[in-house]
């Protein structure tokens, strides 16, 4: 049986794309941890009004963490992710900061 060129170039296409699809989903490139970890924390901005006061804390402590990992990282991308952990950490904050104001009202 004689092999066509274009067969064997599409079963090697074929193979070599899964290839990629098994070491994508073995993490060989996902992202990295502090990337995960920043994307789960900053991805609740929208509703942080929703969250209680200790998981406003929570999120805050670590935004902390996040700061302290993304510091050690290359300068362009430590300039773009410090600026975006300390947004978040701020939102947060603010949030926190406003209902301790309303719930002290509340008391009073």
């Amino acid at each position: 049986m004689k092999r066509k060129p274009a067969m064997v170039c599409s079963l090697v296409i074929l193979i070599t794309a899964l290839l990629l699809c098994v070491s994508l989903q073995n993490g060989v490139c996902a992202d990295p941890p502090w990337r995960v970890e920043f994307d789960e924390t900053c991805a609740n901005t929208s509703s942080a009004m929703d969250f209680s006061e200790l998981e406003l804390q929570a999120l805050i402590t670590r935004c902390e963490k996040l700061q302290k990992a993304i510091e050690q990282l290359d300068e362009t991308t430590r300039k773009v992710f410090l600026k975006r952990i300390l947004m978040c950490k701020n939102l947060y904050q603010f949030v926190l900061d406003s209902k301790k104001r309303t719930s002290e009202k509340i008391t009073q």
